[in-house]
């Protein structure tokens, strides 16, 4: 039996068809003409296990006018120091949903062979909604399958991706939980590379930010969290559009620029959101909100990090 839908939704409303050739050169030249452009950004790349990512803030240091938020778990850091810069219940367990498919995407790049073809599985196909509908047998790009799960959640892609890894499926999520430890995310469990609700899965908002920081200096996952739309190609021919499921990457200024979110029943709404302006770069973490509230969440805090920001450069000022 495959694991308990987790409330995500399907595809339907995320993705269209391109009917022609011309179309789908069109749509492959605008969207991966740039596929590999270096992330524009000031952190340096590789993996940095620090125990000061993500380190408590304790309560008599925290700023009394921070807004009000709707998530039932937040944490704020710099992408570059790793320092906290707000908190709230950022160490409760909590099931995270499809955030986590970030450490997912961190062990799949580690292992390279991208280019190479997976087939998809019975298990694979059966794999609950969001899903691109992929048919057991079929053959696909590990990369894109990669692209497809960042960008709009994939469930079927994630899934893939985990069982044609090296070894079992069990081995994949072995190693993305030894991961998660190496990198200091310790009071994490996962137990699906997709993020779907299973009794015992969860992490943390600051072990979320511990992942990200390090997501974050991955090339590969910045430049696809970043994508409002990617191509994604069938066997018979047909080519679909993918909107990516952040809505903030729509938000105009574009100050913010990834990473991902998640759905699911248990979960509610999270989010793990990128931006940068004015040389500051944040990540954000938010478990446990709601639809309509966890991207209003998410700009009250950059707005207030911002203004925080304009004070201190006004107070330097002679």
């Amino acid at each position: 039996m495959p694991p308990r839908r987790g409330g995500n939704q399907s595809l339907s409303g995320l993705k269209f068809l391109v009917r022609t050739p011309l179309a789908t050169a069109f749509v492959f030249a605008i969207l991966y003409g740039c596929a590999y452009m270096e992330p524009d950004s000031t952190v340096e790349p590789g993996f940095k296990p620090a125990s000061t990512i993500a380190a408590r803030v304790p309560l008599a240091m925290q700023t009394k006018d921070a807004p009000a938020l709707r998530a039932r778990s937040a944490i704020m850091i710099d992408a570059q120091s790793g320092q906290t810069i707000y908190e709230k219940n950022a160490d409760e367990p909590l099931p995270v949903a499809s955030t986590q498919k970030l450490l997912t995407a961190m062990e799949v790049i580690s292992e390279g062979g991208l280019e190479r073809d997976v087939q998809v599985t019975i298990w694979d196909q059966l794999q609950p909604p969001t899903k691109l509908g992929l048919i057991a047998g079929s053959s696909h790009r590990r990369l894109d399958l990669l692209g497809a799960m960042l960008v709009s959640s994939a469930n079927d892609a994630a899934s893939t991706l985990a069982n044609a890894a090296d070894g079992s499926y069990g081995d994949f999520i072995s190693r993305m939980n030894a991961r998660a430890r190496r990198l200091g995310a310790k009071n994490s469990v996962f137990l699906n590379p997709h993020g779907l609700d299973l009794p015992g899965q969860h992490s943390t908002a600051r072990d979320s930010a511990i992942i990200a920081y390090h997501a974050y200096r991955v090339p590969l996952i910045r430049h696809f969290a970043a994508q409002e739309m990617i191509p994604f190609s069938y066997g018979d021919g047909r080519t679909i559009l993918l909107e990516n499921t952040n809505m903030l990457l729509w938000n105009r200024p574009a100050y913010f620029n990834g990473l991902k979110s998640g759905f699911t029943i248990q979960g509610g709404k999270c989010l793990v959101a990128s931006a940068k302006h004015n040389g500051s770069e944040i990540l954000i973490v938010l478990l446990g909100s709601t639809q309509e509230e966890v991207f209003r969440d998410a700009k009250r805090l950059f707005s207030w990090h911002e203004k925080n920001l304009t004070k201190k450069v006004e107070g330097d000022t002679p």
